[in-house]
């Protein structure tokens, strides 16, 4: 398992984004009442916005509204499910569907924001391939090149999500769909979300004849 703590988000943008497309901006010019690994991560992520809006929407810091005793701040793209922070002990993070009661999530703010900067990196790949429905005895030898991430896990989409990474290779791993009723999980299946630094990188996926690969890289 790899160690949340131990990956470098700034990096990881860099090797998988390319250089810096604007100047950044210090911790330090954002809000003095967000919590310093918001305002950090902000920073980092002025030199490539599009991060924060890849698979998950985090509020730009105007909208982070505080006095309230769950301040939301990252939500999913149709705003059904939020994130917030505690204000009075903002390293704690909970989420849950936006209408109901929030519960807490079992990671902190700086390992969230690794989990997001990550899964947003797999997301806007350009190499990148998607099984929607990969039987779970081909997931060792597909996963084989990388490692798990020892993230505490998101609800969302639905509970099982996990992070895998290598030096050229990142996959997100969950429950497959049951296509007979979408709600539920298709037993011995799972959906595989794969991404590459280069074209070549995914050539390993062709030795998996019974999976059926979707082409899902960006071409950026």
């Amino acid at each position: 398992m790899i160690n949340p703590s131990d990956i470098d988000s700034s990096d990881l943008l860099g090797r998988w984004r390319g250089p810096a497309r604007l100047p950044a901006v210090p911790p330090a010019d954002f809000p003095l009442h967000l919590p310093l690994p918001l305002r950090k991560w902000y920073g980092l992520t002025s030199c490539w916005p599009e991060v924060r809006s890849a698979g998950t929407n985090v509020y730009e810091p105007s909208r982070v509204r505080t006095g309230v005793d769950r301040v939301a701040f990252m939500e999913d793209s149709t705003g059904d499910w939020v994130w917030a922070f505690d204000p009075d002990q903002p390293d704690i993070v909970y989420e849950g569907e936006s209408t109901r009661a929030l519960r807490r999530s079992p990671e902190d703010l700086a390992e969230l924001l690794v989990h997001a900067t990550v899964r947003s990196v797999i997301l806007l790949s350009g190499s990148g391939r998607l099984g929607a429905q990969v039987p779970d005895e081909a997931l060792p030898q597909i996963l084989d090149p990388l490692e798990c991430v020892d993230f505490g896990g998101w609800r969302w989409p639905r509970p099982g999500y996990r992070i895998h990474v290598a030096n050229n290779l990142m996959a997100e791993v969950g429950p497959a769909v049951d296509p007979q009723a979408p709600w539920l999980n298709r037993a011995g299946y799972s959906a595989v979300r794969i991404a590459g630094l280069h074209d070549s990188d995914l050539d390993y996926l062709d030795s998996f004849p019974m999976v059926t690969w979707i082409d899902m890289g960006l071409g950026v």
